[in-house]
């Protein structure tokens, strides 16, 4: 891609109407646009850095034998009457289609899954299973907050586990609790905790909720050094509060603000005992099965790492989740020999495979610099008359989680696209 055919507004200086860096970030970078109160669009970039955050959580789900499936956005309002959260969820969007019936705009997708699963069920040899998808939902949210933090419509990805018994919905809890701090982990997060939290209108006894520990959360947490964590609402509900002590040592909390990205629970059979989903035990007797609900927010994780790792000049992505791994900036000379240089770099590392951004603008460096460190490439190759006299290509590093201290910090001409490729595997698989 070439910089002035990247459909992408990026802005210098102060961003009116955003209260978090990593919101400013977000618009100054251009990632996101506002449509509408609570709705973005996400530009070019901005969906190139959330599709990396999806293929993460894809490989991780899939490693924890997740299957993939989609469902509607919409649905009828009688699976909703089914469980009874039809008129007991508040942020529930609802319409009348032409036909007169209801409809809700799902903000969860408990029962539709549920709907779709006891179309399939027949033997307990098919169990455990899990379904998951990556779709978008709507909450009909009194206030929204921060950019993609607090949004009406957002895309989620969200899972749903199927078991006989208990102990096994426990044993695969624990496989996607793990699965959750790798994902988290390789979109460069840093500071996730996992707090136990109420289980509210999804129901079930027992519920975590993955926090970035952050001072922009809306959310206050509370943790002790023996290990117990918690959610405010958990905590108020323990009798806990201002001067909360912990349940498990007895000693005064921390009190911290978070930003919840992800949380599981253990269902139980709310949703498989109301919608009459049954099979057939292995001893002939019908049985309901147990469930499990795995959620994660993509577009709040890419606002995560915003909050996180964004400096004072834009945000810092890793390998993993940056739009574009390598970004070559041609600076513009007399004898007109650096802009077909970097021409052909970018021609060569594109060939490759790479996902390369290229700037040969007719403009001052400091411009090219500043709208670099928008982009944020974790590697940038920059091509100048000072060093192509010494015939090498200076190489600067942005990334959250990697030391490059020892990186280097030029490339001879004849080996830059093979040092480059070598680089990028570095830095994936650190």
């Amino acid at each position: 891609m070439r910089i002035e055919n990247l459909c992408v507004k990026r802005q210098i200086g102060d961003v009116a109407g955003a209260t978090t860096r990593g919101h400013k970030m977000a618009i100054k970078g251009g990632y996101i646009y506002q449509t509408f109160q609570g709705g973005y669009t996400l530009t070019p970039t901005g969906w190139r850095v959330v599709h990396k955050i999806e293929n993460i959580i894809r490989d991780e789900m899939d490693s924890v034998d997740g299957q993939e499936i989609l469902m509607p956005v919409v649905c009828t309002a009688d699976l909703w009457r089914e469980t009874g959260r039809y008129d007991a969820m508040a942020v529930l969007a609802k319409f009348k289609g032409s036909s007169g019936a209801d409809y809700v705009i799902c903000p969860t997708h408990e029962e539709v899954v549920t709907d779709y699963a006891r179309s399939v069920i027949g033997s307990y040899r098919q169990l455990p299973f899990m379904l998951y998808q990556i779709q978008t939902k709507f909450r009909d949210e009194l206030r929204v907050r921060a950019g993609l933090i607090r949004t009406r419509e957002f895309i989620m990805k969200d899972g749903y586990s199927f078991h006989e018994t208990q102990e096994d919905l426990e044993r695969y809890y624990k496989l996607c609790f793990d699965a959750y701090y790798r994902i988290f982990r390789r979109c460069g997060l840093k500071n996730i905790v996992d707090v136990m939290s109420s289980t509210g209108d999804m129901g079930g006894a027992v519920a975590h909720e993955f926090q970035l520990v952050n001072e922009m959360g809306e959310d206050t947490l509370y943790i002790c050094d023996c290990g117990f964590r918690a959610n405010k609402e958990l905590e108020d509900q323990q009798g806990g509060g201002e001067n909360a002590v912990c349940p498990k040592c007895g000693k005064p909390m921390q009190k911290v603000r978070g930003i919840e990205i992800g949380n599981i629970f253990q269902l139980g059979k709310k949703y498989t005992d109301s919608m009459h989903m049954t099979y057939t035990a292995a001893d002939g007797t019908e049985k309901t099965p147990i469930m499990g609900c795995y959620g994660i927010g993509v577009g709040r994780t890419m606002a995560a790492i915003l909050e996180e790792s964004a400096d004072d000049n834009g945000p810092i992505w890793n390998m993993e989740t940056a739009p574009f791994a390598v970004e070559v900036i041609g600076l513009v000379d007399k004898e007109n020999k650096t802009l077909p240089m970097a021409e052909k770099i970018y021609n060569e590392l594109k060939g490759a495979g790479v996902e390369v951004l290229l700037d040969t603008r007719d403009i001052r460096a400091g411009e090219k610099f500043a709208d670099a460190d928008l982009i944020a490439a974790p590697i940038r190759l920059i091509v100048s008359e000072k060093n192509l006299s010494r015939n090498v290509v200076e190489v600067k590093y942005r990334v959250n989680d990697f030391d490059t201290t020892a990186m280097p910090t030029e490339f001879k001409i004849e080996t830059c696209v093979a040092d480059t490729l070598t680089t990028i595997q570095k830095l994936l698989h650190k």
